[in-house]
C-alpha cells in the first residue's frame, strides 16, 4: 500500500490521531534523514523516542541522488499491519528512483525542492476547497540592490537558500509551497488558521534573515501577505488579496508581516490600484486605448487656429469609453506610463502621418501631454525623434505637453526632452501652469513656447479676484518671455469673455467643443478619414 492510499484510508476512517502520525513522522523521521543526506534503508519498525511504542507504518527509503547529500528521498510505506519490506524491495525501490526522479522533476523545481507553479495548482484543485486553510505570499525585499552590489550569481543563489527555507518550514505541516517567479514564493498552509498562518510567515521572515551565501550576511530580509482561504472560495483571490498585503508591508517599512483585512483603507486603495494596473495591461496589449482631439481656439487676435491636445481614452468592453484618469496612479506606481505613453505617441503619429501634408497647409498643430516617467528615460526622446523622422512629419505638426510638476521633478531631464524636441521642429509647452511651488523659476529654465494655465484658477474667474490677479499676472509674464497663454477648462461664455479680457491666447474646454475621436478630428480637417499609417510602439 502507497502513501496516497494510506491518507485515503486514515481519511475515511476520520483518523486525526493517524494523520497527526503521518505528520510527525514527516517531521522527526524523513526531515532529519533528508538533511542528513541518508542512504537507502528499511525502517520496518518506528519509534519517535526510544520508550514510545512502535509506530503502525514500515517505510523504505531511497535517496534521491546520493552525490548530493539532502537532494531528497523517496519512501514507500505500508501498515504495520503488513509484510515486512524487503531487501529485494529495497533494492527494486532503488532501482525506479531515476524514473521517479524525473517524473518529479516535472513537478518539482530541483533547486529549492517546490512545486512548480502547474503542479501546486493542481494539487490545490485535487484537494478541494470546503477546507479552511490559509495562504502567505512572500517577496524578498530589495534584491536589486544585491543584485547590483554582490552580481546576479549572488541573487541567484540567495533566492535558492530562500526557497529551500521556505519548504524547510512546510515540511512539519499538511501544506504546499510554489516558487510563484523570481523571488516570490507561496506557500498554502491546510487547516490553519490566519493567527497560525501569521506565526508561519513569523518563522520564515526571521528564517530568511539569517540566511548566508559564501558565509557572510547579504542584508536579505523579506515581506509578506497573508489571507484567510474560507471553504468553497477560490484560491485565485486569495493570492491576488495576500500579493496586496505583500506590497503594503513594503510600503511600511519592509521585513515584515501583513493580514489583508477588508477593513485597512491602506490595502484597499492598493488592491484596487493593482486592479487598475492590470486593467489598463490588459488595455494596451488588447489594443483598446482610443485618442481623442479636443480644439485649443484663439481668442486673441491674429492667433493662429487648428489647435488640438491628443486625448487617450479607455475603450470598455460595452464600447464606452473612460478617461485615462483613474488609471494613472496605478500606472505611475508600477511603472506603465512611459509604456503608455510611447504607444500613445506611435499611434498618434501613425493616424496624421497620412494627411500631414494638407494639416501641415491649414497651420494646424497637435500636442500630445506626457508623464514625467518617460521624461526620466533618455531613451524615450530617442523614440519620439525615430517615429516622427520616419513618418516625415512637418516641422510643428506634433508639439507635447509635460505638467508644472512633472518637468519640476527632473528639470535637466526635462531640458534635454526639449532641446531634443527642438532639433526636430517640435515644441514643449508646460500644463497646469501655476500649481508648482516655483513656476517662475520654471519659466526661467525651461525652454517653453506655451503656457496652459491651472483650470482651478479659470473655473473661479469670476467670482474670485484673486484668480483674475493670478491669471493677469501669468499672461503679462508670459507676453514679456514672448510665450502663448491657454486657459483650460472654459466651460462657459461668461468665463470665456473674463479670459479673454484678461489677455489670454487661447481657451480650451466644453463651451469651444468636447472632445471627439482624433479620426473623426482629422477627417473635418482635410476632408477624408485618414489611412492609418504602418507603425507600431518600439
Amino acid at each position: 500500500m502507497n502513501a496516497a492510499a494510506i491518507a485515503e484510508r486514515i481519511h475515511a476512517s476520520g483518523s486525526s490521531e493517524a494523520t497527526g502520525t503521518l505528520v510527525a513522522i514527516t517531521r522527526e523521521v524523513l526531515g532529519p534523514l533528508l538533511r542528513d543526506g541518508a542512504g537507502a534503508r528499511l525502517l520496518n519498525r518506528i519509534r519517535l523516542q526510544p520508550e514510545a511504542p512502535v509506530l503502525n507504518f514500515r517505510i523504505a527509503i531511497a535517496p534521491l541522488d546520493p552525490a548530493e547529500p539532502g537532494a531528497g528521498v523517496v519512501a514507500a510505506f505500508r501498515l504495520l499491519e503488513q509484510a515486512p519490506f524487503t531487501s529485494e524491495e529495497l533494492a527494486h525501490l532503488t532501482g525506479a528512483v531515476p524514473r521517479i526522479a524525473r517524473a518529479i522533476a516535472t513537478q518539482v523545481e530541483p533547486e529549492t525542492g517546490l512545486l512548480r507553479w502547474s503542479a501546486f495548482e493542481e494539487e490545490i484543485a485535487r484537494r478541494g476547497r470546503s477546507r479552511l486553510s490559509s495562504l502567505v505570499y512572500g517577496n524578498l525585499d530589495q534584491m536589486h540592490l544585491v543584485n547590483e552590489v554582490a552580481g546576479f550569481e549572488t541573487g541567484d543563489r540567495l533566492i535558492r537558500h530562500a526557497g529551500r527555507a521556505w519548504r524547510s518550514q512546510l515540511l512539519p505541516l499538511e501544506a504546499l509551497g510554489t516558487h510563484l517567479s523570481g523571488d516570490r514564493f507561496v506557500a498554502v498552509l491546510f487547516d490553519q488558521t490566519l493567527n497560525h498562518a501569521r506565526t508561519w510567515a513569523e518563522r520564515m521572515r526571521e528564517a530568511i534573515g539569517e540566511i548566508r551565501v559564501d558565509g557572510r550576511h547579504r542584508g536579505i530580509s523579506a515581506s509578506f501577505g497573508v489571507v484567510a482561504i474560507p471553504p468553497d472560495q477560490g484560491y485565485q483571490h486569495a493570492l491576488a488579496a495576500a500579493e496586496t498585503a505583500c506590497r503594503v508591508a513594503k510600503e511600511r517599512g519592509r521585513n515584515r508581516v501583513e493580514i489583508y483585512e477588508d477593513g485597512d483603507n491602506t490595502i484597499i486603495r492598493r488592491h484596487v490600484a493593482v486592479r487598475d494596473s492590470d486593467t489598463l495591461a490588459e488595455t494596451l496589449d488588447g489594443d483598446r486605448l482610443v485618442l481623442y482631439a479636443q480644439p485649443i481656439l484663439p481668442l486673441a487676435a491674429g492667433a493662429t487656429p487648428h489647435h488640438y491636445e491628443i486625448l487617450a481614452r479607455v475603450q470598455g468592453a460595452d464600447g464606452d469609453t473612460v478617461s485615462l484618469g483613474s488609471f494613472l496612479e496605478a500606472a505611475e506606481r508600477y511603472q506603465l506610463l512611459e509604456r503608455l505613453d510611447r504607444w500613445v505617441v506611435a499611434r498618434a503619429v501613425g493616424m496624421v502621418a497620412p494627411v500631414a501634408a494638407p494639416l501641415g497647409a491649414l497651420g494646424a498643430s497637435f500636442a500630445l501631454n506626457l508623464t514625467g516617467q518617460s521624461l526620466s528615460q533618455p531613451e524615450f526622446a530617442d523614440f519620439v525623434r525615430t517615429e516622427i523622422k520616419r513618418h516625415a512629419l512637418p516641422r510643428g505638426l506634433l508639439d507635447f505637453e509635460f505638467t508644472e510638476i512633472a518637468a519640476a521633478r527632473n528639470l535637466n531631464a526635462t531640458r534635454r526632452f526639449i532641446e531634443r524636441m527642438a532639433e526636430i521642429g517640435s515644441r514643449v509647452a508646460l500644463d497646469d501652469f501655476g500649481t508648482g511651488v516655483s513656476s517662475l523659476v520654471h519659466l526661467k529654465d525651461l525652454d517653453v513656447f506655451r503656457i496652459k494655465i491651472d483650470g482651478r484658477f479659470v473655473r473661479d474667474v469670476q467670482q474670485s479676484a484673486r484668480s483674475r490677479a493670478l491669471i493677469r499676472a501669468i499672461v503679462q509674464i508670459a507676453e514679456e518671455l514672448g510665450l502663448e497663454t491657454v486657459a483650460e477648462f472654459v466651460e462657459d461664455a461668461a468665463i470665456a469673455e473674463h479670459v479673454r479680457r484678461l489677455g489670454v491666447h487661447y481657451a480650451q474646454g466644453y463651451f469651444y467643443g468636447r472632445a471627439q475621436l482624433l479620426g473623426d478630428t482629422l477627417e473635418q480637417l482635410v476632408g477624408a478619414p485618414p489611412a492609418l499609417a504602418v507603425g507600431g510602439v518600439a
